[in-house]
């Protein structure tokens, strides 16, 4: 009972330090004081590739029904849809109430 007890403390402790490693590693290590100027142009060199983006330039690759306007398919799609199971619906009532089940 013991040697196992001895066992199971030892595999936690080598997984808490195992463990342990990966959260050290897993951490930015703090900035120099000497590295400022190099992150400050860094930082308006991003900002100033990302203004010259346009706002809402369109999407030329994909071809998708998410853009607010109606499509034939969409309108078509909602109103048989919508047609099919109101009708299943009804169906399915007349069955039950046939069979007195409600």
């Amino acid at each position: 009972m013991s040697l196992t007890r001895a066992r199971s403390n030892l595999l936690s402790a080598l997984l808490l330090a195992l463990s342990a490693c990966v959260a050290i590693r897993a951490f930015v290590p703090p900035a120099q004081p000497n590295a400022a100027p190099a992150l400050r142009a860094s930082a308006a060199a991003v900002l100033a590739a990302s203004t010259a983006l346009p706002a809402g330039a369109a999407d030329e690759y994909l071809n998708y029904n998410m853009t607010g306007e109606f499509t034939p398919f969409m309108i078509i799609g909602y109103f048989g849809l919508t047609t099919f199971l109101t009708a299943f619906a009804f169906g399915s009532y007349l069955i039950l109430t046939k069979l007195k089940i409600i």
